[in-house]
Formats: structure tokens, sequence, C-alpha cells
């Protein structure tokens, strides 16, 4: 039986997230959803991407969940090559309304 009184006291103890933050964890939980379109489009398994970037499935897992912090660049560049993609970074002026395959972050 779990300890229902123990987690209401963590709960608690917690921060609410600041709108940053929200919109943070949702641009996560986004790009964690174009890796699996991606990988599942491709025909891969969690465990074939990982292989391909010689890392674990767990590695995939976490990616996928969003990835529990900001995930970095070159590691979004190791998913893009063994998908057989590329990663762009952009920092343009204006931002098309519509973006095929991409996570807008900022």
């Amino acid at each position: 039986m779990a300890n229902y009184s123990r987690w209401d006291d963590v709960k608690k103890k917690r921060r609410e997230l600041t709108t940053e933050m929200r919109a943070g964890v949702e641009q996560d939980l986004a790009l964690g959803q174009l890796i699996y379109d991606l990988r599942t489009g491709a025909g891969l398994s969690q465990r074939e991407l990982a292989e391909r970037m010689e890392t674990t499935q767990s590695v995939i897992s976490r990616l996928e969940e969003g990835g529990g912090t900001r995930n970095r660049i070159d590691t979004l560049a190791r998913v893009a090559n063994a998908l057989g993609r590329h990663l762009v970074v952009s920092f343009p002026e204006e931002v098309p309304t519509r973006l095929k395959d991409a996570v807008q972050v900022a």
C-alpha cells in the first residue's frame, strides 16, 4: 500500500511552476513527442535508435519523455544523425507560422 500522507508532504514542498517554467516543460514534451514520431516513423525501436546513437535505450526513453532537463544540442544532433535527418538551429527575426518536423522553443 502506498504511503499517501508522505506523497502529500512531498507535493506540498514542491514549488509551483512559473509560466516560464511551464512553457519550458511543454517545449520539452513537444520535442520528446517529435523524437518519438520520427523514430516510430522510421520503424525503429528505442533500442535500435540507441544502438545507432551508441547509447542506451533508457536515454532514448528519457528523451521521448521530455528529457527531464533541457536536451543538449549535441544529443539532438546525434538523434538527427541516427535518424538520417538534419538538425537545424536558427535565430530568425520572424518565425514561420508552421515548421514541418520541428518544435519552436522560443
